[in-house]
């Protein structure tokens, strides 16, 4: 009985040096966000992905999306959300179009992860193609494929500027990914670099 006693007071003991020890270390007004540089800056992370589908959720909304290598994301806009459109596009978000999403760092460990973007750039699904890879090979010391969409044939260059999101390196003859492009040359096919390059 006695040693149980004992060992009752030293784990007391431990715990109130562990909550003095706390205060000591850690000041109540000390800045715990990781996330915010010296400059009051928030630092952040980008993500890439296609729209599966969208849900009102209480006052704003969700955007169920799919990135490199297939990875899933729930993205929340909310009020505060800052989103651009492209100049010639319609400010609607719908789904098949590409959101590059931009947030602090933190989601949840749920699946899929839930985010939410401080803001985002909208690319409509009419220069966004998904397709299969028929040929790869370089131009000007930079990767390119021959991607054949639903209605269209062209050689996708993936240049320094070119956001990707999934291991490059991966993409195999038959393999299936989606770029988005603005400009294409009416050759045929068709030739364009790549805004974004997504690898599944």
């Amino acid at each position: 009985m006695k040693k149980n006693n004992m060992l009752i007071g030293v784990l007391l003991a431990f715990c109130c040096c562990l909550i003095v020890a706390s205060f000591a270390f850690f000041p109540k007004d000390a800045n715990l966000d990781n996330n915010v540089l010296e400059n009051g800056e928030k630092n952040h992370e980008k993500i890439v992905g296609v729209i599966e589908f969208i849900e009102s959720f209480e006052k704003y909304e969700r955007l169920h999306i799919i990135g490199g290598n297939g990875n899933k994301y729930v993205v929340n806009v909310q009020n505060d959300t800052k989103i651009e459109f492209l100049e010639f596009s319609k400010s609607e978000i719908s789904v098949g179009g590409l959101i590059e999403v931009k947030y602090n760092g933190v989601m949840t460990k749920s699946l899929p992860p839930i985010l939410n973007a401080d803001s985002l750039i909208y690319y409509p699904k009419e220069i966004v193609t998904t397709g299969k890879v028929l040929e790869i090979g370089e131009m000007n010391g930079y990767k390119r494929f021959l991607i054949e969409g639903e209605n269209s044939l062209c050689y996708v260059t993936v240049t320094n500027d070119t956001i990707i999101s999934g291991n490059l390196s991966d993409v195999k003859i038959d393999d299936i990914v989606t770029y988005t492009s603005i400009i294409q040359l009416l050759s045929y096919p068709g030739q364009c670099a790549a805004i974004h390059f997504i690898v599944w």
